[in-house]
């Protein structure tokens, strides 16, 4: 009995001793510090300044292809939808912008044919005008450009969007000009292409003049040839007047002389007036290579303000780019504000000029 009961016991103390042991161990795994998880951090790269320029080329190539790519009657085959339209955008847009873009530029038909809104593009970056290239926070940059064309201050804010910097927002704003200011632009303008004329016009003129004076000189040589046979042939008569049949053979021979003479007279004109008339000829090509090649762009958009007739100060006269032949599209458009703070151009119409007659055509797209 007793032994029955010291065995109770022994086991009994194990299960203490057990259950102690255990606790223990649960205290030491509780008071071992959780390990901290692994930190994620993404690091941001620095925009630079030639990567921004990308970015922005970027966002208007993507604008332009579809464009380029719609239909004569502008419908837009390469989407289906508004939606397909807004995701091409949003590979270098933010979604806000994309859909914007989308809204403003394109309509989708009854159909469900997608075309182009009768709008002016959005203002675009311009790669020959200086910017301002500022952080604004570690994922977000803003250029600033002063477009004195548009007479507008555009900012492009540039958004890091974990994978690549797109265009998360465009804002516009006039700038502010004097009338004073713009009089006096005008003024220097029309100064310099009247200076421009002169000095076309003196060029030609003193051409001219050279080619008066080599022709003089030749003339002037054949005068004196004419001058020296004459005072030849007055010396033979006074010799030859001793008798009369001489004075008659002399006779015969000064008119035949006189003949000559002006049977020279006239070969020396003819040939002054075919020498001048080579350089003359030479004279007018120039002139017209000259005017011709002083059409350039600002010249171009001076042709069509005088084809129209302008008097609005409103509208603004921008050359676009040359056509094939080299030729200058010159658009005529008016900036409109909207209420979401973009602005787009309604356009007034579309003009070619020829760059070597400077002619001008009413274009359509």
């Amino acid at each position: 009995m007793k032994s029955r009961l010291f065995r109770l016991m022994a086991v009994a103390a194990a299960i203490v001793l057990l259950l102690g042991a255990c606790s223990n161990n649960d205290d030491e795994e509780a008071q071992k510090p959780m390990p901290e998880p692994d930190e994620q951090t993404e690091e941001i790269p620095e925009l630079e300044a030639e990567e921004a320029e990308e970015v922005l080329q970027t966002y208007n190539e993507a604008f332009q292809n579809v464009i380029e790519n719609a239909a004569e009657d502008g419908e837009v085959t390469d989407f289906d939808s508004p939606e397909e339209l807004q995701e091409e955008f949003s590979t270098i847009m933010s979604e806000d912008l994309a859909a914007k873009m989308a809204d403003a530029y394109f309509e989708e038909n009854e159909e469900g044919s997608i075309y182009i809104v009768a709008s002016e593009e959005p203002v675009w970056f311009d790669e020959e005008e200086t910017y301002e290239l500022e952080k604004a926070e570690d994922n977000l940059y803003e250029v600033e450009q002063e477009q004195t064309d548009n007479m507008l201050t555009v900012t492009y804010s540039i958004f890091w969007n974990e994978e690549k910097w797109i265009v998360s927002d465009v804002e516009t704003e006039d700038i502010p000009v004097e009338e004073n200011d713009g009089d006096t632009s005008n003024s220097e303008a029309e100064a310099d292409s009247n200076q421009t004329e002169q000095e076309n016009n003196t060029d030609n003129d003193t051409a001219d003049q050279d080619t008066d004076g080599a022709a003089a000189e030749e003339t002037n040589e054949s005068t004196d040839e004419d001058t020296a046979n004459n005072e030849a042939n007055a010396t033979e008569e006074e010799n030859d007047q001793v008798s009369p049949d001489s004075e008659e053979n002399n006779s015969g021979q000064g008119g035949t002389d006189t003949s000559d003479s002006d049977t020279s007279d006239d070969a020396d004109m003819d040939n002054s007036e075919s020498n001048q008339n080579p350089e003359s000829e030479e004279n007018e090509e120039e002139n017209t290579d000259e005017n011709a090649s002083s059409i350039d762009a600002a010249a171009a958009e001076k042709l069509v303000k005088e084809h129209l007739n302008m008097v609005d100060d409103s509208l603004e006269v921008v050359t676009s780019h040359q056509d094939e032949e080299g030729n200058y599209v010159v658009q005529v458009y008016e900036l409109v504000d909207q209420d979401d703070g973009l602005a787009h151009t309604a356009t007034y119409g579309w003009y070619t000029v020829d760059q070597t007659t400077g002619e001008v055509k009413e274009t359509e797209f």
